[in-house]
This record gives structure tokens, C-alpha cells and sequence, in this order.
């Protein structure tokens, strides 16, 4: 495996320093979430995770590049099987949160850098495996970052993506969107539907080798824990009250319901396997 081209100190430091619009709110964003986004991930999606790695069927050897890789997650799991594994992210606080966990698993079969998924700092044709989860809605430019993920997946390689998939219904798919807008402090996040990912990868030359969709119930503190918002308690109340209202009635597509004192709500979760 080469090296990753310029150096990740560079690479952190320009990004730091020259990210436009609304990558620099996205970063900032992601920064000040990183450490409650790691507690939570770490603790209630450690068996989603094995599961969806289980479902790639990695080989040992295989050089895996996982793309806005959060606090690593999917990348520690992935490194379990043997493969040789660079993360990615925009974000230099998940990085860190990402480094800090691997430590602890005593994993050192990974490479960690801050890096941008529209300008990726690696030569072309270099992965077997490119993995991306739950980032779509936020990359400014989806198509930009698609391209770049081809062009560094070598001929034959296959590209998976992990997404919640917003409803097809247009008014149900704009109460997603204008939620997740307050969740973010007003940072445009656009859920794409099932049928967005598959026109936006089809579009790309890719061919479908595997797909599952399916709901997943999920609690609705485990979506205010990816909420930043001003104002403190106060605020967050608020935001929990405007999901609430959103989502009641049948006719939102959330499904809510009361379960043991906590409020849940249903999201389709897509596991797309594409082959270059």
C-alpha cells in the first residue's frame, strides 16, 4: 500500500485552513459532535456494525478505504478480517475519537487521516473495498464525492454504502429534511430516497451486486444525540418537542410509538453493494 500523498499533517492543516462553505460548518459541526456521537455509537451499534461487515464478506489482505469514517467504527471492524484499512474524515474530532478507540482494541492495522471525500489526498485504482455509511446527505456535492470514490476503487472492486433512505412521498421526505436541519443547526443535510441512491450510483457506471433494505427502530434520544443546538436543555427540549409533533399520525412515515418510557421511531436503512 502507498502512502497516502500529501502527508496527513498537510492534509489537516489545508483543510483547516482553506475549507469553503458549507464544508466548514460541516467540519465544525462534526468536531463538536464527535465525542457524544462516539459514546453512542460505540455502545448501542457495536452488533449493527459486525452485522453490516459480516454482510461485505471481507477477505484478509484486502485494502479497504472507509470513507467518512466517523469514530471508526465500521473501520475497527473491518480491520478485524485482517484487511489493510485507511479511514477517513472530514472532521479531525472524529479522527481523534476514531485513534482513541483503536488504541484501546489494540488495532493497528489502520491509517487514520482528516481528509475531504470531493478531494481525496490517494492515486486512482488503489482500494478493493471502498465503504461510505450514513454521509450521503451531508456531502455538498454527492456526485463529486461518488466520482472520487470510483476513481480510487481499482477495476472489479466493489463500493459499499450504508444509508437511511428518506420516504418516496414528498411531503413526508420534506418533514426528514426540515428536521434534520434543526438538528444541525441549519446545515443543509438532504436525505436521498432508495430510488436517489440507486439513479446516483446506476448514473456512475456501477453495477448492483447485492441490496437490502429494511427498518430499523431507533430511539428517539439515539437522534438527539447527533443534535447541536444553542440555548442548552431548553433548546434540545424544544427540538425534541418539534420531532414529536412531526412525527405524529401515521401518515409521517415515522411510525412513532411509547415503548418502557422511551419515545421510538422507524427509519429505513439500505445496504447497497456495487461493483465497478
Amino acid at each position: 500500500m502507498r502512502s497516502l500523498s500529501p502527508s496527513h499533517e498537510e492534509v489537516y492543516n489545508r483543510q483547516r485552513m482553506t475549507l469553503p462553505e458549507p464544508k466548514a460548518s460541516l467540519q465544525l459541526l462534526f468536531n463538536r459532535l464527535s465525542p457524544a456521537y462516539a459514546r453512542f455509537v460505540f455502545s448501542r451499534l457495536r452488533a449493527e456494525t459486525r452485522a453490516h461487515v459480516a454482510w461485505l464478506q471481507p477477505r484478509a489482505s484486502e485494502r479497504v478505504l472507509d470513507l467518512a469514517c466517523g469514530p471508526g467504527t465500521l473501520a475497527l471492524e473491518l480491520a478485524r478480517y485482517s484487511c489493510c484499512v485507511y479511514a477517513l474524515d472530514l472532521a479531525e474530532g472524529m479522527i481523534a475519537e476514531a485513534q482513541v478507540a483503536a488504541r484501546q482494541q489494540c488495532s493497528r492495522a489502520i491509517h487514520f487521516a482528516v481528509a475531504d471525500a470531493e478531494q481525496l489526498p490517494l492515486p486512482g485504482g488503489e482500494f478493493d473495498l471502498v465503504t461510505c455509511a450514513f454521509s450521503f446527505p451531508v456531502f455538498p456535492i454527492a456526485g463529486k464525492a461518488l466520482h472520487e470514490i470510483c476513481r480510487v476503487t481499482r477495476p472489479r472492486g466493489r463500493i459499499a454504502v450504508l444509508e437511511v433512505v428518506a420516504p418516496e412521498d414528498a411531503a413526508q421526505r420534506a418533514a426528514w429534511d426540515r428536521l434534520e436541519r434543526l438538528r444541525s443547526g441549519g446545515i443543509p443535510a438532504r436525505l436521498l430516497s432508495l430510488a436517489d441512491l440507486l439513479g446516483l450510483f446506476r448514473r456512475a457506471g456501477l453495477t448492483l451486486a447485492d441490496a437490502h433494505v429494511c427498518e430499523r427502530r431507533r430511539r428517539l434520544e439515539d437522534w438527539l444525540c447527533g443534535a447541536v443546538v444553542e440555548g442548552g436543555p431548553s433548546a434540545r427540549r424544544q427540538l425534541r418537542q418539534e420531532f414529536l409533533e412531526s412525527a405524529r399520525g401515521h401518515s409521517s412515515g415515522f411510525h412513532l410509538e411509547r415503548h418502557r418510557g422511551h419515545w421510538f421511531y422507524c427509519a429505513k436503512v439500505a445496504r447497497l453493494l456495487w461493483q465497478k
